[in-house]
């Protein structure tokens, strides 16, 4: 009897402690109070069982009396090895910190469909699409919608490097403002930033432009986009902008030869292309923090005004499943004259960040 109390005794002491530890860390997890509160009933079950040990171990000697004790023993073992995580999972997180674990898990599947895009599945990226919007919130509409974006792009192999861009820039100052204790830390401090994404802008704006068959006034801009490539040159960038230039001059001289950049391999701006536009923008996190003027805010909204539209005049699955492949491959090429209306948008050409040169 005296041992069969301090085994109880000793059970409860352990219990109570893990207890409090787990406590401590589904805290720091963020997880519902539900989840607490199984966690609780889980020690409460351990305790109890191992108190009812100590009359059967009191009782008359016999095989019911060893089985009875081996089944509580075992039970008891089986509870407390219940992993916390099962917990979790059933009774959630806040619904902020389940937003936060959709997008690392955003983040993580945009990194390897970039890398390669046959390493994700469309079902999967639908599936973190769907938890997306199950976890949508007036409070957090903006940043579901553009998490939603960036896997729509990724699926259709359409993410265009302005939008892109802005929709990077713009997630990160969104998901700063609420986890801005997990967030790490960006690159560069905000006027390097924005020197840098207002580069970046305006070389994408000059890879819309440098389409086939652009107009006189496409011309004009690329042109004039080319001229202000002038405020940026530094050190870091001079090798860059001389490539941009010397290739942009090449395409104006012949421009029915096809698009100006025909791949993201960048092979138009020469042999070392590519590694210099990775030096410059080589994470994403060299242009987070950078300011966003009215115009990029404006083409935030109107991007996911227009897939919003999209959204609501979709037919439904089931109708969409009874159309012909081409039907469908019809609906979904653009026609020529919206084409040439998008490469077309106005981008004001922004002067340098505040003490770049």
């Amino acid at each position: 009897m005296n041992a069969a109390v301090l085994a109880a005794a000793g059970v409860s002491f352990l219990a109570a402690f893990l207890f409090i530890a787990e406590s401590q860390t589904l805290s720091e997890g963020h997880a519902r109070a539900r989840v607490q509160f199984f966690n609780a009933a889980r020690w409460a079950f351990v305790v109890a069982l191992s108190w009812v040990l100590i009359p059967a171990s009191d009782a008359a000697p016999g095989p019911e009396r060893v089985a009875t004790i081996i089944g509580l023993t075992v039970l008891i073992g089986v509870v407390i090895l219940i992993p916390l995580r099962w917990f979790v999972r059933i009774g959630g997180r806040q619904g902020a910190w389940e937003l936060r674990r959709a997008k690392l898990e955003v983040s993580r599947l945009a990194n390897r469909i970039r890398h390669d895009r046959d390493s994700v599945t469309p079902a999967r990226i639908r599936q973190a699409a769907d938890r997306v919007r199950n976890l949508r919130t007036p409070e957090t509409a903006e940043l579901c919608d553009l998490m939603i974006a960036e896997l729509d792009d990724l699926m259709a192999g359409e993410e265009l490097w302005l939008e892109s861009g802005r929709r990077s820039i713009r997630l990160d100052y969104l998901a700063r403002a609420l986890w801005w204790r997990e967030m790490p830390p960006p690159d560069n401090d905000p006027d390097e930033a924005t020197f840098r994404w207002y580069l970046y802008r305006i070389f994408g704006r000059m890879m819309e432009l440098g389409l086939t068959d652009p107009s006189k006034d496409d011309l004009g801009e690329f042109r004039h986009l080319m001229d202000s490539l002038e405020q940026y040159r530094r050190p870091d960038t001079k090798t860059f902008i001389e490539a941009v230039l010397r290739s942009a001059t090449t395409w104006l001289a012949d421009t029915s030869a096809g698009p100006w950049i025909r791949s993201y391999e960048f092979e138009a701006l020469g042999p070392s292309g590519l590694e210099e536009i990775q030096w410059i923008w080589g994470r994403e996190a060299a242009m987070w923090g950078a300011y966003l003027d009215g115009d990029d805010l404006r083409a935030i909204r109107q991007d996911l005004s227009r897939r919003a539209a999209a959204a609501d005049s979709a037919p439904p699955a089931g109708v969409v499943a009874e159309e012909t492949a081409s039907q469908v491959a019809a609906a979904a090429k653009p026609s020529r004259g919206a084409a040439k209306s998008r490469r077309r948008r106005s981008t004001r050409v922004p002067k340098p960040a505040a003490g770049q040169k």
